[in-house]
């Protein structure tokens, strides 16, 4: 115990686990890893100054599972560590989110220990993960063909899956299962079994007692050589999060994050990855990323224009900018309406303003001057049509070059509205579309105000 005792606070103060930590909540099973990792963090707590508390979690999937609950309440109870326990009925989780069985439980599992934490106010849960696991979850990535952030296998310190608030940390990392079984016999303590850590079923169960076996017998420091590779691994992608880190939208606004796409296109695929993944969780929705859909996003980025679904996050692509964010609907079209002048006037979400008097634009609104002597009819607020020229420029320009020439980006050329007389476009509500100078005494302001219904 006390040899074990002294690789986990070695290993602990290498990589501050317990920094800021006044009360750690210890996720224990019942099994040999989670009970020693319990026995060995109550050895320590004194010289790290935190107090301990235990979360167990019946996933309800064994008959004996009830028994595992018992076991370690009165563990608990013996060694004075106050005891949280929680169940739930994993099988039908799974057959309502459509997701695999292990994934059901492991996200009941963590929302259950986020919850416990978050009342207890732990600063951090402790899991029992050992050498062992670490060896079996990078052998396991690698089959799935995993990219370098993968490959760094389970992290001392990460965020709790599903709630990033807090924060999971995994002490026992650099001790081996056989470790953990004999804390357990120093103790006295017989753990729990759990038998379905035999079933050969699972992809795991599988690469611990046959593909990792074998592996050994072509090379004994196999383990050793995968826990090597997630440590390499872990360092290169720390370049990754920096430059990933340095990548910040130029702004933020209600059609989500705004890029430059030079700056996106320079990263690779993990630093994509990264970038797509935080604003995604910054606009509170989900992000399917996958090595097809991060090609099609390098294809977009380098054309310059374009749209990748990421689930329900999407990368669009235009006019030198890139839009992270939701899929954005298209907006409900309207009739167009002949302007009150002078007044006010609605157009579907628009209000548009008419004045002789000077108009100023209040936040989030575009002002524009037109000459009252050249207008050729009646003026109308409408959405803009392919073909249409802004007459108040000279040469009559397109207006889709007029955009193009402002870099107007798709997303926001959709959302504007023109106005137009018999001959053409006089004035667009995009602030970017800059008019001519108008002399006073012949101005009509127009102020564009965008009013959605609620």
């Amino acid at each position: 115990m006390k040899e074990a005792a002294r690789i986990v606070e070695r290993f602990a103060r290498e990589e501050r686990l317990f920094r800021r930590v006044k009360r750690l909540l210890v996720a224990v099973s019942g099994g040999s890893d989670s009970v020693a990792a319990l026995l060995v963090l109550r050895e320590l707590r004194e010289r790290f100054g935190f107090e301990l508390a235990v979360a167990h979690f019946d996933h309800k999937l064994r008959p004996d599972s009830h028994d595992d609950l018992e076991f370690v309440r009165q563990l608990c109870a013996d060694l004075d560590v106050p005891c949280f326990t929680g169940e739930g009925d994993v099988r039908e989780a799974q057959a309502q989110r459509r997701m695999g069985m292990e994934e059901a439980a492991r996200r009941m599992r963590y929302q259950f220990l986020a919850f416990i934490a978050g009342k207890q106010e732990a600063g951090a849960i402790a899991t029992g993960h050992t050498a062992d696991d670490q060896a079996e979850t990078v052998l396991q990535r690698v089959l799935r063909g995993s990219g370098v952030r993968g490959i760094r296998g389970m992290l001392p310190r990460s965020p709790v899956p599903g709630s990033e608030a807090h924060t999971l940390i995994r002490p026992l990392l650099p001790l081996t299962r056989a470790d953990t079984v004999g804390i357990c016999q120093a103790a006295g303590v017989t753990p729990r079994v759990d038998a379905s850590n035999v079933d050969q079923s699972h992809l795991r169960n599988r690469l611990r007692h046959e593909t990792l076996p074998y592996l050994r017998e072509l090379n004994p420091s196999v383990d050793r050589a995968l826990i090597g590779l997630a440590e390499s691994a872990r360092e290169l992608f720390e370049d990754v999060e920096n430059r990933a880190m340095q990548v910040q939208p130029r702004t933020r606004n209600p059609f989500g994050s705004i890029f430059d796409v030079a700056k996106l296109a320079a990263l690779p695929q993990e630093g994509l990855t990264l970038v797509v993944e935080r604003e995604a969780l910054f606009s509170r929705i989900e992000a399917e990323i996958n090595r097809t859909r991060l090609k099609n996003l390098a294809d977009v980025l380098d054309k310059g224009s374009g749209m990748v679904a990421f689930g329900d996050t999407v990368v669009e692509v235009s006019s030198g900018q890139a839009r992270i964010g939701p899929l954005l609907q298209e907006p409900e079209p309207f009739e167009p309406k002949v302007l009150n002048i002078p007044g006010v006037t609605r157009a579907g979400p628009w209000r548009i303003e008419v004045s002789t008097d000077r108009l100023e634009p209040q936040a989030g609104e575009t002002v524009a001057a037109i000459p009252m002597s050249s207008l050729k009819g009646a003026a109308r607020v409408r959405p803009p049509q392919a073909g249409d020229q802004l007459r108040a420029r000279k040469g009559r320009p397109r207006l889709s070059d007029v955009f193009t020439n402002a870099k107007v980006p798709r997303w926001e050329r959709q959302r504007s509205v023109v106005v137009a007389d018999s001959a053409g476009v006089i004035a667009v509500s995009h602030p970017d579309i800059r008019l001519p100078r108008v002399p006073e005494d012949d101005a009509l302001w127009i102020r564009f105000a965008f009013e959605p219904p609620g």
